[in-house]
């Protein structure tokens, strides 16, 4: 190879490199666009155009459609406002919201008919305008401990109060009280029912008990007529027994006075113990029986057993008395209960008065706190028992199994104990004896009723 040979191919350039003043590639796209003709770019323009245009209408659609909501959703509140208003203000019972310092925020119109304030005289007035000055005091002293403490015993629960009227006289009201919360801020809603016309009724009914209840202890007390007329003639003949003696030593030459003092003093103890008798009868017969006070049932029970003592010797049936010691006080009528336990014993006295002479005679009365805590008493017998017919009609009113019995005995009964927050209930096995269970509430929890 001779070098004019090698001195050419070394001039010759490399087939790989680019030629001098080419265009890069990235200018490539930009070359071909000037390129093109003016009519592809007019048209390039107008797909872009079409392009934005289909996806501005796509965009003005959606909004469209997202107002049309909003327009279905704001009519649909409007609605929902309306219907919520005519109920609020149709609502029999009176409603009123209030915030967390008793600041009363809204009231329906029922509250004017229930109390006559209207709306606009209780918004931004504080709710205790409504309540006598110690329900006040303790409403905001419930609604207070429920914002610290979150545990509350009056909201979710219906209790009763008195409503203060704007004329000065107080108005019996259930209260049911919820709350709610807006924008973090706790708010209360108070439903108020008037019930003046439920208490007159409840008064009705409470003097129409006690109506039959003096006519069921009339009753009763001439079927234990025999009986306490032979308690009240033991003291009586007793006194008859002592004064003849005394007049005797009062004859003698020499009366001894000492002698003479014991037997006076004897005479006066029979004559007390028969006017003891007699009152008791008395305040188990009179009619005005509507006072109630807090008493031991042990004490009643004893009271009760004194009336019917007479009989239960007559009769010579084993009486067994056990009383549980420590009893919490009842808050009761002492006659009205007892007048159930009175009729109680009559029946199991009955009961038992044909049974052979071979078989036992028991009666056992008994009182003891149940599971709850309650009182209960229980008359237990060894008669016959209850048959299996008589069993589910036995406390209905007017059903009897004695011969000449009203059949209104256990019906007053039941209705006496339930009205003291109490319930009365039997076991009985045909043949077997029976056993009547009445329980009463202590006093303590009387209030809570």
């Amino acid at each position: 190879m001779n070098s004019e040979n090698i001195h050419s191919d070394a001039d010759q350039p490399c087939s790989n490199a680019p030629e001098e003043g080419a265009e890069r590639p990235g200018h490539f796209a930009a070359m071909q666009e000037n390129l093109r003709s003016p009519e592809d770019r007019i048209r390039m323009l107008e797909q872009k155009l079409v392009e934005q245009a289909e996806q501005l209408t796509a965009s003005n659609l959606a909004v469209q459609q997202n107002i049309e909501a909003l327009k279905k959703s704001k009519q649909r509140l409007r609605e929902r406002e309306a219907r919520l208003n005519s109920i609020f203000n149709a609502a029999s019972e009176g409603i009123i919201m209030i915030d967390r310092k008793g600041i009363v925020v809204t009231a329906n119109a029922a509250v004017k008919a229930i109390l006559g304030y209207a709306e606009e005289e209780l918004i931004g007035g504080n709710i205790s305008l409504l309540m006598a000055p110690d329900h006040a005091v303790k409403h905001d002293r419930y609604i207070q401990n429920h914002i610290d403490t979150g545990i509350s015993k009056i909201i979710g629960s219906v209790r009763e109060v008195e409503g203060l009227h704007k004329g000065g006289w107080t108005v019996p009201l259930d209260l049911s009280l919820a709350k709610f919360f807006i924008d973090g801020e706790i708010f209360f809603t108070g439903l108020l029912r008037d019930i003046r016309q439920r208490k007159l009724q409840e008064k009705e009914n409470r003097e129409h008990l006690e109506e039959l209840a003096h006519v069921t202890r009339l009753s009763l007390m001439g079927e234990m007529a025999s009986g306490i007329a032979h308690e009240v003639n033991q003291p009586l003949t007793a006194i008859v027994a002592y004064t003849e003696v005394c007049v005797s030593l009062l004859m003698s030459p020499n009366p001894d006075h000492v002698k003479l003092a014991g037997i006076l003093a004897k005479t006066n103890q029979q004559a007390l113990r028969a006017g003891q008798i007699i009152h008791r009868m008395r305040d188990f017969v009179r009619s005005k029986t509507t006072s109630r006070t807090s008493a031991s049932i042990n004490q009643v029970v004893k009271d009760c057993i004194g009336l019917c003592s007479t009989e239960i010797k007559l009769q010579n049936i084993l009486f067994c008395l056990e009383l549980a010691e420590n009893l919490p006080l009842v808050y009761i009528n002492e006659v009205q209960i007892e007048q159930v336990l009175l009729n109680l014993l009559r029946n199991a006295i009955d009961a038992m008065h044909d049974l052979p002479v071979d078989r036992p005679r028991r009666l056992v009365l008994c009182t003891q706190l149940d599971d709850r805590q309650h009182i209960e008493i229980t008359v237990k017998d060894s008669g016959p028992g209850i048959s299996d017919a008589d069993r589910a009609k036995i406390m209905t009113p007017f059903y009897t199994t004695k011969k000449n019995g009203m059949g209104m005995g256990l019906s007053i009964s039941r209705s006496l104990v339930e009205a003291h927050h109490g319930t009365i209930r039997f076991n009985s096995q045909d043949g077997n004896g029976c056993t009547f269970y009445v329980t009463l509430p202590p006093k303590e929890l009387v209030n809570e009723f």
